[in-house]
């Protein structure tokens, strides 16, 4: 079958030992424990005590986890995927267009501190919470209508398609930042008649990604609750915490930069429009 039907998904269910070739074989392989013995328990990729279980795992569990994981590949985990390759290309694109402009210097643009803790702790918290928590449809909804699982089986969520428009999502919005907000910044002195300089620049199109990944998150959910929103304002806050703690010390290389980068008046409508014009488009499209 898998030799045939090389595009096809394969599912194999079985409680005994000889099933377990069957199932090693598959490209998703059940085993239900029981009066045969584990064998086929040991071998699955997921082991069910009962076979009126499997209904759970399919409808409910997988079909949500495709569709998260898909943003994440099926649905949650289609999302999943897909959203951890767009934000981690969306702040990386900045830097490499950054190269042409300054003839491939090797000219940094983030501060390598906030850089490095991009993933870990200014990110991190939102998807994993979508990853797991976020609904689509209540159980009930999933288990009395099976047409709704039939977007794991026609790859709605992750397929190339899907993958190269949020590539190319991620492209045009990192480049796009790295332009709008050099120019904003840069053609707008304070008072004093000083302008940031390049690291103020970098630190702006660095805030400028952190809220929009996070703000992503949000207008994907289905479900809005009290806990989604501290994992995604709560990210957010830590960002600015730490980089206000960053631009305290004189050793950091970013001494002031928060504080002067905040003076600017444009950067905080600049913030709102730009989160707010790139999630716009994304739902429009």
């Amino acid at each position: 079958m898998r030799a045939e039907e090389p595009g096809k998904s394969t599912l194999a269910i079985g409680d005994g030992a000889n099933d377990v070739n069957m199932i090693t074989a598959a490209h998703i392989g059940i085993g239900i424990s029981g009066l045969e013995g584990q064998q086929a328990a040991r071998a699955a990729d997921y082991s069910i005590g009962q076979f009126r279980f499997l209904k759970n795992l399919l409808f409910y569990h997988g079909r949500e986890a495709y569709r998260r994981n898909a943003y994440l590949i099926y649905r949650r985990n289609a999302y999943l995927i897909a959203y951890m390759f767009w934000k981690n290309i969306v702040y990386v694109v900045p830097i490499w267009v950054y190269g042409f402009v300054s003839f491939f210097s090797g000219t940094v643009i983030y501060n390598p501190y906030l850089y490095n803790f991009y993933n870990v702790t200014f990110t991190g918290l939102p998807i994993i919470w979508y990853a797991v928590f976020d609904l689509e449809h209540d159980r009930e909804t999933l288990l009395s209508k099976p047409r709704l699982y039939r977007i794991g089986i026609k790859d709605v969520h992750f397929n190339s398609y899907v993958f190269m428009r949020w590539f190319g999502y991620a492209c045009w919005q990192g480049t796009l930042l790295l332009f709008l907000a050099f120019y904003e910044l840069d053609s707008l002195p304070q008072n004093d008649g000083k302008i940031g300089g390049l690291l103020v620049d970098g630190g702006y199109v660095f805030t400028v990604v952190v809220v929009l990944v996070n703000v992503k998150i949000l207008v994907s959910s289905y479900i809005f609750n009290g806990w989604e929103n501290f994992f995604i304002w709560g990210s957010v806050l830590c960002y600015y915490l730490f980089f206000w703690a960053v631009s305290a010390i004189i050793i950091s290389g970013a001494y002031g930069e928060l504080q002067h980068m905040s003076l600017y008046p444009s950067q905080w409508l600049g913030l709102f429009f730009f989160t707010s014009a790139y999630l716009l488009i994304d739902v429009g499209m």
